[in-house]
């Protein structure tokens, strides 16, 4: 059975694995605690045989903006729709929320999570340099969000 739900304060240990084994990076538990507490709509967390796969983090980011920090699936559940439902939930509560764009980073060798989200609507608007811990660079997109 599938479930998406608002993260939990509980999840963290199953996010904090998920962003490590799908992501590369490890964040502190007070990160997660920081993101729900900003948009708790915007923090969501997919479960598959009651156990947390996938979720996505996002917060406001402006008047009408909104920012995804992270977006993560275990690497064997990848290529199920997880990502793609997380994504349609997060745009109905964004719109709900009064925004009317997304924006995020993704790391520029992704070439795997750039397509991902060229399928979901984003664009490429630019590029920052360092982004990530590792010194990587990133590739900014956003989305217009249609009501």
């Amino acid at each position: 059975m599938i479930l998406l739900r608002p993260f939990s304060p509980t999840d963290i240990p199953s996010v904090m694995e998920i962003v490590r084994r799908s992501l590369g990076e490890t964040y502190p538990p007070s990160l997660y605690l920081t993101v729900h507490n900003l948009w708790r709509e915007g923090f969501l967390v997919l479960q598959a045989e009651g156990v947390v796969v996938a979720f996505v983090a996002a917060v406001p980011s402006g008047e009408r903006v909104a920012r995804v920090l992270m977006l993560g699936v275990l690497p064997e559940r990848r290529r199920m729709g997880y990502g793609h439902r997380l994504m349609g939930e997060l745009y109905s509560n964004s719109i709900a929320k009064g925004f009317d764009t997304l924006i995020l980073e993704v790391r520029k060798s992704n070439k795997e999570a750039i397509g991902f989200y060229e399928r979901q609507g984003f664009a490429l608007t630019g590029e920052i340099d360092n982004f990530y811990s590792n010194g990587e660079g990133a590739y900014k997109m956003s989305k217009t969000l249609q009501s």
